[in-house]
């Protein structure tokens, strides 16, 4: 079926089509999740924009569904699909500083470690999230949280222009001037839109040295407990030039730098990055560091390109993830409970229960699609697992502590963070809120048949009778 038309597609475009039966088949069609496993059509490898706009106009014309993978890294797994054509941009792959406009240009198939790679050599950086190898388009078109979040906001916020194909194979330079509607679209908006080939992001001042907090403390006999206390007691004085992180979880036998004995010990760890005075830094967030005696300390200064590969080792490729997530208005003693308990009993070793703090520039609303909340803080249950048979038990575990902190949200979730999106329509409207009407009417405008639905979907408004 289509193979006239397949023919037709490899015939135009200079990027490499593969297709069921060659043999780079079932690497290309992997994507990191491994709990998605998607037979596609074809995958495309984009080498131009030329090759975007020719997979647009084939899946268009012949009614077929497309993903878009960038990094790959999607915990849902937009970036591939059965039986459609997955257009993989991992080519694209130029970063260009532009030191006098302090701006980048970014291909859509970088990961941000690429790009703090380029941007660091004059000690700048985009606010990028805690794992170098996440693609830079999923993660800035969801929003975008990271070690740089309260200094400078979110992803999205720090995007200024793009290079976007239309469902209709339009190629558009998205900027404050031109198309001011669909630069407000991709600022968290998601894929709705089109396909962002290259962005353009506004560049902060980092580095090139950070101060950069690791301390994981024994959770046993109530240490969890209060140290989530302690840590949300830190967080409402802290400055706005850290962005914290308290992680929750039991030690792996797999987990480096823990002494033997501490196999199997629940702890509550905390982390983050302070921009400024790397010396500040160790004196603002020693408080967290003498909460307890460590089971581990790793932290110290450091170049701000290893602090954002830090948790590199703990997501690897063919691991077996599902990430959900809820805004909690605050972290009151009952959500403290019910996190702490959830934690310290999980369906793997591997997983963990993540508390962001949420202040600053991250708290600020964003010119685009994203809704910011009024949360204090994002709760996000990490399932990572290795065992497919195991598939039930983890997502259940993930759930189940979302479902319980439900009386403490604001009904809202963080769309990179929203499991495999079950919820479907619900979960839209509640996470994007007031913003929900104005880009489902930009969707209707720009993509009226919904060809770019694999992604945090809104549907077209409806127009006219």
């Amino acid at each position: 079926m289509l193979d006239r038309e397949i023919d037709e597609l490899r015939a135009v475009v200079t990027g490499e089509l593969i297709v069921p039966g060659d043999p780079a088949y079932d690497h290309a069609r992997r994507v990191w999740n491994a709990v998605v496993d998607r037979r596609p059509l074809a995958i495309l490898r984009c080498a131009s924009t030329d090759d975007v706009v020719a997979g647009v106009t084939f899946a268009r014309t012949n009614r077929v569904p497309v993903a878009v993978r960038g990094g790959g890294h999607n915990v849902a797994g937009h970036g591939t699909v059965d039986d459609g054509l997955v257009l993989d941009l991992r080519a694209l792959d130029q970063v260009e500083v532009d030191r006098e406009r302090r701006t980048v240009e970014v291909g859509a198939g970088c990961t941000w470690g690429e790009v703090d790679a380029q941007t660091q050599r004059f000690e700048r950086a985009v606010p990028g999230g805690v794992f170098s190898r996440t693609g830079v388009a999923g993660l800035a078109l969801g929003g975008g949280y990271g070690w740089l979040r309260n200094a400078y906001g979110l992803s999205c916020a720090s995007i200024v222009g793009a290079e976007l194909v239309t469902a209709n194979s339009e190629v558009v330079t998205v900027a404050d001037r031109s198309h001011p509607d669909l630069l407000w679209a991709i600022r968290g908006g998601g894929g709705n839109v089109g396909v962002v080939t290259r962005f353009t992001f506004r560049l902060h001042a980092v580095g090139p040295e950070v101060y950069f907090l690791m301390v994981f403390h024994d959770a046993r006999n109530g240490g969890g407990t209060r140290g989530l206390k302690a840590f949300r007691n830190f967080c409402s004085t802290a400055p706005f030039n850290v962005s914290l992180v308290a992680l929750l979880g039991v030690v792996d036998e797999a987990a480096q730098g823990f002494a033997p004995e501490a196999v199997g010990t629940p702890f509550v760890a905390f982390a983050g990055v302070y921009i400024g005075d790397p010396d500040e830094g160790e004196h603002a967030l020693r408080q967290l560091r003498k909460f307890g005696t460590p089971l581990l300390d790793a932290s110290g200064t450091m170049p701000y390109v290893e602090a954002q590969a830090a948790f590199d080792d703990d997501y690897p490729d063919g691991g077996r993830y599902y990430w959900k997530s809820t805004n909690q208005l605050d972290l009151g003693d009952p959500a403290i409970d019910l996190i702490t308990a959830s934690a310290a009993s999980p369906a793997s070793r591997l997983s963990t229960v993540d508390v962001w703090h949420v202040a600053g520039a991250a708290a600020q609303p964003v010119d685009g699609a994203f809704a910011t909340s009024r949360a204090k803080f994002l709760v996000n249950p990490e399932a990572n697992w290795l065992d497919a048979h195991n598939d039930a038990k983890n997502i259940a575990w993930a759930r189940g502590l979302v479902t319980a902190l439900a009386p403490y949200s604001d009904g809202s979730r963080y769309l990179n963070f929203a499991g495999f999106q079950e919820e479907g329509d619900i979960l839209m409207r509640s996470s994007f809120g007031k913003n929900y009407a104005r880009l489902a009417a930009i969707k209707a405008e720009w993509d009226p048949e919904n060809l770019f639905h694999l992604n945090q979907n809104v549907r077209p408004m409806s127009v006219g009778p």
